[in-house]
This record gives C-alpha cells, structure tokens and sequence, in this order.
C-alpha cells in the first residue's frame, strides 16, 4: 500500500516537470518506479503515462510542432529503438541496470556542471537521435539525449515541447504494442496504471500553467538534480 502511494506521487511529481519541459517525467520516474513496482511494471506503466503527457501536449500546442524536424527524428529514433528492444531481450537485467544508471548520471553531471555550447557536426548529431532512439527501446528514457540534438534545432522551448511530444506520442505507442505482445499489461499493472492516470493529469496541468509563466532553465536544473540522485539510488541497490 505505501508501495504505491509513494508510486502515485512520483508519477504527480516527475509529470510536473513532464509538463514544462516535454521530456523529462519519464527518465525522472523510471528509477523510482523500478524500485516500487519492478523494470517491467514501471516501463509499461510510465509509457502509457507518457502517451497521454504527450496527448495533453499535442492538444494545447499542436500548431507549434516542428514537423520536418518531427520526421527526421521519428526515422533515426525509430532505428535505434528496434535495437534498443532487441538488446533488452538479449542482455541480463542486471547488467541493464546498471549500465542505465550509469547514462542517467552522466547526463544529470553533464546538465549541471557543463554550461558551454558545442556546434556539433550533422552526423554526430544523427547519432545522437540514434542512440537516445535505443535508450528508448530499453527504459523509454530517451528524453535526455534527444534534447541534445532539439535543442540545438529548436531553441525555443515551446517549438521544442511540442515536437518532442509528438514524437513520443509516435514511438510510445508503437512500445506500448511491444509491451503488449510480451505480455506486461498484467491485471495488476493494469490496475495501477488506472490508479495513475488522475495524478498525472493533475501534474501536467500544472507543468503546462508553470512551462508559460516560470523559467524552463531552473525547473532543467533541478531536473538534473533529481536525475543524479536517482542514478545513484540505482547504482546503489
């Protein structure tokens, strides 16, 4: 009971900052949820959250999506993604976990500590969509690394919110028909995924009201903060 409690909170919480940013409730929720409820309660449950996060945001924003940056992201992501689930099937778990921990602290030390911009080259950042494209496949946590590659394309936050959640709208959907198939929508899953759905309302409309009104860099900021305490907690286990 308290399992789930504090389970219900963190999808609240983490779906605040969901919905100022676009992309971080989910790799913010993945290491807490996984210690609550195990890897494959919180990936099925915390994707089908992040479907309806990024259905409340296509609806409030729809006419500020970028869609030839939309497209060309969808592509590469969608590649990375088929080998990122391939690699989940293959890999131990364990092994998964730490390893996932591993990139959530990295990129929480490198949102905190690096300020300086780098003009990086195309290809490099076609890998980028690659690689957060496979993270998604594994933990649907690809956020951190395509904000790398977004914001360099998309520098305004509104513009960014949008097609990010169009773009998971896409590729969640397609995960959550994988996770169908590899039969994780359990009756108890289920049941807290149903459980689930008035917090996260609740937490993204209030990120929606504070995205408009508050700056995107402190909420960001303390983001990475909370993404290098969870890495750690993991690493820890």
């Amino acid at each position: 009971m308290i399992r789930d409690a504090l389970f219900l909170t963190v999808v609240f919480l983490t779906n605040i900052i969901q919905g100022i940013t676009g992309f971080a409730g989910t790799v913010l929720a993945m290491p807490p949820g996984i210690f609550l409820q195990g890897i494959d309660t919180a990936k099925s449950v915390f994707n089908i959250l992040g479907i309806l996060a990024s259905v409340y945001i296509v609806a409030v924003s729809y006419k500020d999506i970028n869609w030839k940056e939309f497209v060309k992201i969808i592509i590469f992501m969608m590649i990375g993604m088929i080998g990122g689930i391939y690699l989940y099937s293959i890999l131990p778990l364990e092994f998964l976990l730490k390893a996932y921990a591993l990139f959530i602290i990295l990129i929480a030390l490198k949102g905190i500590f690096v300020k300086k911009s780098y003009d990086l080259q195309e290809w490099i950042l076609i890998g980028i969509i690659i690689m957060s494209g496979i993270i998604h496949g594994m933990f649907v946590s690809g956020g951190p690394l395509i904000m790398i590659y977004a914001m360099k394309k998309m520098p305004d936050k509104t513009n960014f919110r949008a097609t990010i959640a169009m773009i998971w709208l896409v590729l969640n959907t397609y995960l959550a028909f994988n996770h169908y198939s590899q039969g994780l929508f359990t009756p108890g899953n289920v049941k807290i995924l149903m459980f689930s759905v008035p917090p996260l309302l609740v937490g993204m409309a209030a990120g929606n009201i504070l995205h408009h009104k508050m700056s995107q860099q402190s909420f960001l900021k303390l983001s990475y903060v909370l993404l290098s305490i969870s890495g750690m907690a993991l690493i820890l286990k």
